[in-house]
């Protein structure tokens, strides 16, 4: 009889090695999501949000706009009638990096070890948002680069890369298992 004890004994010291083997492994993964998902959003804040073709004028500018020299060069873009709408388009600009920056933090948080249902939560919730804005963008772009008759490209790689950075957050919040909030030291 102590034989079989020490059987069953064996087997679920090794089943339990290998939930932990497993569970490990799934954070890994998991982690390695998010971690696309951060830089991507990183990324998308860096890339340029409009380039210009090679049918636009070749000029000393740069043929180039990112985000952040959006929202702080459109208002200062607007001379005469269209001060009002140039000081808006950067409010806007400014809102979108505010919120690529909010969802940025809420995905890095689920890094860690124990996350509450809470910041899972608002981790969907702004990457929801984020991906709904991106949609606005991507208008814009095709707005923009129908507008300028093929001086502006249709394609944005910082709207791409943000776009990808929405999707994945909110991918991350739907396989963020409850079960992972348990302590992940082997027993």
């Amino acid at each position: 009889m102590d034989e079989k004890t020490d059987d069953l004994t064996g087997l679920r010291r090794e089943v339990q090695l290998l939930r932990h083997r497993v569970l490990y492994l799934e954070v890994a993964l998991f982690r390695a999501v998010v971690a696309v998902g951060a830089v991507a959003l990183v990324l998308g804040l860096f890339l340029p949000f409009l380039t210009a073709t090679e049918e636009a004028d070749s000029s000393d500018e740069d043929d180039t706009i990112g985000l952040f020299p959006a929202v702080f060069g459109l208002a200062d873009a607007g001379d005469g009638p269209f001060s009002g709408e140039a000081a808006m388009a950067s409010v806007v600009v400014g809102a979108f990096v505010l919120v690529i920056l909010v969802a940025l933090v809420a995905l890095v948080r689920l890094f860690r070890n124990r996350v509450s249902p809470r910041a899972v939560r608002v981790a969907r919730i702004f990457g929801i948002i984020l991906l709904v804005v991106c949609g606005a963008a991507w208008l814009l772009v095709l707005a923009l680069a129908g507008h300028t008759d093929g001086r502006s490209s249709a394609f944005s790689p910082a709207t791409l890369a943000i776009t990808i950075g929405g999707a994945v957050t909110v991918l991350a919040t739907a396989l963020y298992p409850d079960d992972w909030r348990a302590d992940l030291s082997p027993a």
